[in-house]
């Protein structure tokens, strides 16, 4: 049987360098990193208005005529795939074989003059060729072996400061490329672009390897390509992921400035003796491990060795909080924050495009903007979860060949979404937290400090009193110094509008527990749905088609429990947002409790409530705050009774009076708490906090729960007591003590 080769069309060199390379910065790029691979300590770029010609220069090892053919001139060969360290010790970037094509989405003709350890030759093609001719082995390079120097090759060369460089640097091996037809207009502001994507190709402090870029009028002194850059910063956070899992976190607070008051402060704002150490410049030193910090992942990523510095730094703010918080003088930044904003990846010393570049769609590839419209609150605020911009934030995240199960993408722009990549995402979000945590608990101090000194809470307060007793005086013939009716009638249609909004707010967390619900047992409710519309489909058929009435109704038998179901999923829902349940009464706890454990028993079955009212409360309070907390816990609880396959399921509630608050003890028998919280038990009360996955590892937890239980109980001057987790290896125990609401 006669064998038939394959054959590739020419335009596949087309597809791979000019249309797979998306932009000019990247195709540049390209050719500085090949020029760091070749062991180069310097590259010349330089572009020639008056010719229209680019030069890309550098002082590497230079190739021989073998190489060439064999190596760079094969299509998606790469030579770095296994000998990938250089003789300097560099860890080669390239592997995919097609950066050599970048050359053809910068111009139109190139020739390239390379000396090796024994070799010397100028080599030349068109590269319009690959769209003219039908096969790709039918498309030839000129090549002519020489003599001739680098600063021969480059003789042409208007800008004298180049040439100076030339005869500087490059006297022996290296390769040199002059490209014209140019396809793009290079404008001042394409130019300017380039300078800026070059100021990003290497990280900071980078030493052994310099970028110079030069148009014909530009001085050597300016021509030269500094990282972008600036070591100033409110926060810093350096970290490294060991390919064990561990991690080691060093956490800098440089944003404050209490001066010779330090220990004064720190007293007022009741830091403790570490905080006074940290604020001094000793960093906070954290051990941990990628299972602490992505609770309840459900398989074991290999993500390697990866490392890197996360910097924050504040843009704006009021003029109040700068005396209220001590922060530093920061006037000067925000200029030098537009060419470094954005978090940028590293593979072995070169940016991973686009990832933190401005203007790009990967510009925000952690979506910081998304997970702050979903947490707006100040850090200042209670009990909110402050998250930072994404402009606010910066830094390199250093990869490199090792991290395997993030390769590149073969159009080098990003990485490819492996599983990996989405639990990296999650992991470098998991070492941002650190800053936001830190400085929500500083501001928080401060916050809390300025308003006992202050006595801003009490004000209010004090002129509401001083007002009523002017009031009262003015019967007595006395001239009051103010309106005081007036200054009522305000206060009292404040209080008024207070209460509308705490209604208001007690109703949207009503809804959102509706939402947690039903998110939670969308899967059973889908079930539910198709197996009603089935029956009726059934039933609908047999009547239609056969006229057999007796079959029509057993199907719809077999559906009518169904109603019982669907009824318990609205009384879930729904129940807690009825009109009647929007008014404060008082109200016995025992029947709200009950009432909700009776329609979580028509729901699932299978798990024993086990509820002992050892003493009766009656409290003014809005029923749906209660039937709130109680759904979110049991709702907990039915998930990891699920995704831990619990057999004997069991709630056990509990509500009493300790002589000064009133309490609800709940307890189930599930997985309870992971290790990662033990340490931390309060942790799970924050916004946004879950440790809910489903099957591919995806969060899908609102960590909306416990936080609304937080929140909820706070409102009737009580707390939230989760210490017992920290020893219990049965089950999650959440104990929740509570007085009663001022209004």
């Amino acid at each position: 049987m006669p064998k038939i080769p394959f054959n590739v069309s020419a335009k596949t060199a087309r597809l791979i360098g000019r249309e797979n390379i998306s932009n000019l910065e990247g195709a540049i790029s390209e050719l500085v990193k090949n020029s760091y691979d070749a062991d180069a300590p310097i590259c010349i770029i330089y572009y020639e208005e008056s010719t229209q010609s680019l030069w890309i220069m550098d002082n590497g090892v230079g190739m021989t005529p073998q190489i060439l053919t064999a190596h760079w001139m094969t299509i998606g060969y790469s030579s770095k795939i296994t000998n990938y360290v250089t003789n300097c010790g560099r860890i080669q970037t390239g592997e995919k074989g097609i950066g050599r094509f970048a050359l053809d989405r910068i111009a139109s003709s190139c020739t390239m003059h390379s000396i090796g350890d024994s070799s010397n030759f100028i080599w030349s093609i068109n590269w319009d060729l690959f769209s003219s001719i039908d096969k790709i082995t039918d498309v030839y390079a000129d090549i002519e072996y020489v003599k001739t120097s680098h600063f021969e090759f480059c003789s042409s060369i208007l800008n004298k400061n180049v040439i100076d460089l030339i005869k500087e640097k490059l006297s022996g091996k290296g390769t040199c490329f002059k490209l014209t037809q140019l396809r793009d207009n290079w404008s001042n502001a394409l130019i300017d672009k380039i300078i800026l994507s070059l100021s990003k190709l290497l990280p900071p402090n980078t030493h052994g390897f310099q970028i110079y870029l030069f148009k014909e009028d530009t001085i050597k002194e300016k021509a030269k390509i500094d990282s972008a850059f600036i070591d100033s910063y409110d926060y810093k956070v350096f970290f490294e992921l060991e390919t064990n899992g561990n991690c080691d976190i060093t956490l800098y607070r440089n944003e404050f400035d209490f001066g010779a008051n330090l220990k004064e402060i720190s007293d007022e704002a009741k830091f403790n003796k570490d905080d006074l150490n940290y604020f001094k410049g000793i960093p906070k030193l954290i051990n941990t491990n990628i299972k602490e910090l992505l609770p309840r992942t459900q398989k074991n990523y290999d993500l390697g060795k990866i490392t890197g510095e996360i910097y924050f730094y504040k843009i704006v703010t009021q003029d109040k909080n700068e005396a209220k918080y001590f922060y530093k003088d920061f006037s000067r930044r925000k200029g030098d924050l537009k060419d470094i904003t954005g978090i940028k990846i590293y593979r072995d010393n070169f940016i991973v495009r686009p990832y933190g570049f401005k203007g790009s769609p990967e510009f925000d590839w952690l979506d910081l903007s998304a997970r702050r419209a979903r947490s707006p609150a100040s850090p200042s605020h209670k009990s909110g979860s402050w998250k930072v911009h994404n402009n606010q934030i910066s830094g390199q995240i250093y990869l490199s060949r090792e991290n395997k199960n993030l390769p590149d993408k073969s159009s080098r722009e990003g990485i490819i979404e492996t599983p990996e990549f989405i639990i990296f995402k999650e992991f470098i979000i998991s070492i941002i937290k650190f800053i936001e945590e830190d400085r929500q608990y500083v501001i928080r101090k401060l916050n809390i400090r300025d308003e006992n000194i202050n006595e801003r809470g009490k004000k209010l307060n004090r002129l509401k009193d001083e007002i009523e007793q002017t009031f009262q005086n003015k019967s007595q013939n006395e001239s009051p110094k103010i309106d005081a009716k007036q200054v009522k009638e305000a206060l009292d249609y404040q209080s008024e509008k207070i209460i509308e909004l705490e209604e208001e707010m007690g109703l949207l967390r009503a809804l959102a527990t509706t939402g947690i619900v039903v998110n939670t047992y969308i899967h059973e409710i889908k079930t539910l749905t198709m197996k009603l519309n089935l029956g009726v489909k059934e039933a609908y058929e047999l009547l239609k088609e056969d006229n057999d009435v007796e079959n029509a109704l057993k199907e719809l038998a077999k559906i009518r429990p169904l109603h019982e179901s669907f009824n318990s999923w609205f009384s879930v829902s729904l129940e807690s947002i009825k009109k009647d349940k929007r008014k404060m009464k008082l109200l016995k706890l025992s029947q709200i409790i009950n009432s909700s454990i009776t329609t979580w028993k028509n729901i699932n079955k299978n798990i024993e409530f086990i509820f002992d009212p050892n003493q009766e409360i009656e409290i003014r309070c809005f029923s749906y705050d209660f039937e709130s907390i109680i759904n979110n816990l049991i709702t907990n609880s039915v998930f990891m009774f699920k995704t831990n396959n619990i057999s004997n399921k069991e709630i056990n509630i509990k509500i009493g009076n300790n002589g000064e608050y009133n309490f609800i003890k709940y307890k189930d028998n599930g997985s309870g708490l992971l290790e990662s919280f033990k340490k931390n038990p309060d942790k799970i009360l924050e916004y946004g906090v879950t440790d809910k996955r489903d099957a591919n590892d995806e969060i899908i937890g609102t960590g909306l729960g416990l936080w609304i239980v937080k929140n909820i109980i706070s409102e009737y001057k009580g707390y939230v007591d989760l210490s017992k987790n920290k020893t219990s290896n049965d089950g999650f125990i959440i104990e929740i003590y509570f007085k009663g609401r001022e209004i």
